[in-house]
């Protein structure tokens, strides 16, 4: 087992990035107004509805799903679970090719009920506490452990990207554990 901290964050993997969070639920706020705050290009995927209305209070470009991963270098799929295989064929259409498609929960990867297209990094950062831990955390100087896993590295730099991505959201403030998908989710 691998642990990384911000000495292990290559700067350059999302530098220019464009990041697309698709939800805006407990962890899908926190991670988009972390990365916004670290500097990061945040646009939200949400429908239109009371998750629109507050990303767009909290000052974050906001489009329906398949409009915000448009151009997108790395897409955090952040809905529930049960709704996760669903939204991924509603953007699917709109993926960058070479696209980075990240996790919080391994549950749609391990199970197999989304099989991401071979030309995607398909990655897991999961901050090991709810959304408003990780935001207070972030907002204190301090952040959340996360775990990180690599389920597709088309790119060959797939861990790279996920670091840079934990780094935006305050995890490697804590410590980043190494993991598989698997192991997350039957350990969650």
């Amino acid at each position: 087992m691998r642990a990384y901290s911000k000495k292990d964050v290559d700067k350059k993997a999302l530098k220019g990035a464009k990041i697309a969070v698709v939800g805006y639920g407990s962890q899908g706020r926190a991670h988009a107004l972390n990365l916004k705050d670290s500097g990061h290009d945040v646009v939200i995927g949400v429908r239109k509805g009371d998750s629109w209305k507050q990303a767009k209070k909290d000052g974050l470009a906001v489009a329906t799903p398949a409009e915000a991963v448009k151009g997108a270098t790395l897409v955090a799929l952040l809905t529930p679970d049960t709704t996760q295989a669903a939204n991924y064929r509603e953007i699917l259409p709109n993926l960058a090719q070479g696209a980075t498609l990240l996790f919080a929960h391994g549950f749609n990867i391990h199970f197999k009920q989304i099989k991401p297209r071979k030309d995607l990094d398909v990655v897991l950062i999961a901050p090991k506490g709810p959304g408003d831990l990780v935001r207070r955390q972030y907002a204190q100087g301090r952040g959340v452990p996360c775990l990180i896993a690599v389920a597709q590295d088309a790119s060959g730099k797939a861990k790279a990207k996920a670091l840079a991505y934990a780094d935006g959201i305050g995890g490697t403030r804590a410590g980043v554990i190494e993991t598989t998908f698997k192991e997350e989710t039957e350990t969650d």
